[in-house]
This record gives structure tokens, C-alpha cells and sequence, in this order.
């Protein structure tokens, strides 16, 4: 555990004093990382029980959004404020001064660590750039954060032009959240980053819900909060429809199940009722749209024979 925190100190230049320590068992010293010139994200697998993060000592002047998840209760102080942010929710501080933390539970943490001069220039009141908790009803602090997991999905560092674009849309998400100033709100709303980000949100919910056949459009547009149309125009910008969307996600749910060893006595039907399709016919017409095969064809093809 000592070690993960002296790899993340060493990547945003801040020296950690850890307390206590969970067991291994409870807490696998692992994390997740991508650091790029505008932005840092990191994700860990359970915390350290108590510790103190030094200022910022490579003389970078950085704000970063904590994210308690998966069961997690996060409680920092810095200077004379202290707040505690429960699963779901974040709490924003800044590296210019030392600051004293505490976890509870056993989940994980999410932080992004971005300019803040470049994040101080987009909202309402930069002098707020202190420690402060953000509920997790705070529904552009959903989009950052489901903006950010996707962003640390990627695997390994973007090349420059995706990194500055990455980079410049978490700033624009993070200061939605925080409250926009004029500027600010223009750049959200003409650039990408809301447009992404709600797609990104928009597909993990349609990904979880495959199996109902009435998904659609009222149904996505009530999990982000817009409109039926609002959601429309949002499969637009993508070059797409949200029906084709499902529909694509549906068969490709349905190929990884027919290329799956462990399900290959499961019947076709079984698997085309599952991904949500409840007609047979469109559930091929779609499966040969998209793999210019038949299931069946398909899942002889993907699967290994069995010896003679």
C-alpha cells in the first residue's frame, strides 16, 4: 500500500505519509493511471485507512476531484475545512497546501488532478477553488465522472491531439460542475465534452439494460435528464440513431455469448430472447447485417472443434 501511494505522489509531485494500512487482503495495492500534460487520472483499489498528503513539491498548481465509489467513504481536511463525501459523491481540493485524509470501507477512490489556472478560467467564482464536497446529485459531476472512468478505460496514453482534447473536455465537465461563468458555459456547450460524455453515459446505460425490450428513447432520456428528442439529436452528432445503437449493441452482447465456450449448449433463441431481441427473424436479419453471418454459422466458426 506504501508503495501505490509513493507511485501516484511521484506522478502528480506529492510526498505521502501513510498511517494505517488495511490488510492486503482487504486492499490490493493496485491502480489504474493515465497522465497526460492537461489532465491525471488515477483509480485505486482500496485506500490506506489514514494519511497525509504533502503540498505539491514539482511546483505545479493543480485542483483534484476525489471520488468515493463502490462503498467507499472519503473525509479530507484541509486547512481549518473538513468534508466527508460518501459513496457516489467527490470532494475537490487543491495541491498548494498539505492536506490529512481518512477512508472508510473498502471501495475504491477515483481522483483527476487538472490545471487549476485552466480550470480557474471557465467557472463563476475561481477564488471557490478550495476544499468543498459535491453531492452526487450533482448531475454534471456524473458526467465527469463516468467521462473520466472512460477515459482511464483506454489502456495506455492517447496520442497528443486525442490527449489535449481529453484534456480539455474533463476541464469543461469538471467546471459544469462546479458552477460555469459565462465563457465557461460557451466552451461546454459549442465544444464536445457534454456531447461525449452523455453519449458515453447514454451507451453504459443501454450496455446495463439490453434485455428490456421497451428500451428506448424515453428511457435513456430519463436516465441523463433530457428530453426524447434531446436524446435524438445526441445519436445525430455520433453519425448514428439511438435505435441502431441498441440494436448493435444487442448483437454484439449476442456474438460474445455465441463465441463464449461456456454457454455454446445455450440455443440460439435462448440468446437472441436475452440480448432483448423478441423476434427471431430480426434477430438474425440484425446478426447478419452486422457479421455478414448466420448465428449458427458463427458460433461454429468462433468456437474450438473437439478433438476426434
Amino acid at each position: 500500500m506504501r508503495d501505490l501511494y509513493e507511485a501516484y505522489g511521484s506522478l502528480i509531485g506529492h510526498r505521502y505519509l501513510v498511517h494505517d494500512e488495511e490488510p492486503a487482503k482487504a486492499f490490493p495495492s493496485r491502480f489504474a493511471n493515465i497522465s497526460l500534460q492537461e489532465a491525471c487520472a488515477t483509480r485505486f483499489q482500496g485506500s490506506a485507512a489514514q494519511f497525509e498528503m504533502s503540498s505539491n513539491h514539482h511546483g505545479l498548481d493543480l485542483v483534484i476531484l476525489s471520488f468515493a465509489l463502490s462503498g467507499q467513504t472519503l473525509c479530507y481536511r484541509q486547512r481549518n475545512s473538513e468534508c466527508t463525501a460518501p459513496a457516489g459523491a467527490a470532494i475537490l481540493h487543491t495541491t498548494d497546501t498539505a492536506l490529512h485524509a481518512r477512508a472508510k470501507g473498502g471501495g475504491e477512490v477515483m481522483a483527476v488532478a487538472l490545471p487549476r489556472a485552466k480550470l480557474g478560467a471557465l467557472v463563476a467564482d475561481p477564488d471557490h477553488l478550495t476544499l468543498r464536497l459535491l453531492p452526487a446529485e450533482n448531475a454534471a459531476l456524473a458526467l465527469f465522472a463516468g467521462y473520466a472512468r472512460n477515459f482511464l478505460a483506454l489502456g495506455g496514453v492517447p496520442d497528443q491531439r486525442m490527449a489535449g482534447l481529453i484534456g480539455d473536455q474533463l476541464c469543461d465537465l469538471a467546471a459544469l460542475a462546479l458552477g460555469v461563468n459565462g465563457r465557461g458555459g460557451e466552451k461546454a456547450e459549442d465544444g464536445q465534452a457534454l456531447t461525449d460524455a452523455r453519449y458515453h453515459r447514454a451507451m453504459a446505460y443501454i450496455v446495463r439494460h439490453l434485455a428490456n425490450p421497451a428500451l428506448g428513447d424515453r428511457e435513456v432520456a430519463r436516465h441523463l435528464g433530457l428530453s426524447p428528442s434531446s436524446v435524438r439529436q445526441l445519436f445525430a452528432r455520433k453519425q448514428t440513431t439511438l435505435a441502431r445503437s441498441i440494436r448493435n449493441a444487442r448483437v454484439e452482447r449476442a456474438a460474445a455469448m455465441l463465441a463464449d465456450p461456456g454457454q455454446s449448449r445455450r440455443k440460439i433463441v435462448t440468446v437472441a430472447y436475452e440480448c432483448g431481441f423478441h423476434s427471431l427473424s430480426a434477430f438474425y436479419e440484425a446478426f447478419h447485417e452486422r457479421y455478414d453471418a448466420q448465428p449458427r454459422d458463427f458460433r461454429a466458426a468462433a468456437l474450438p472443434r473437439s478433438p476426434d
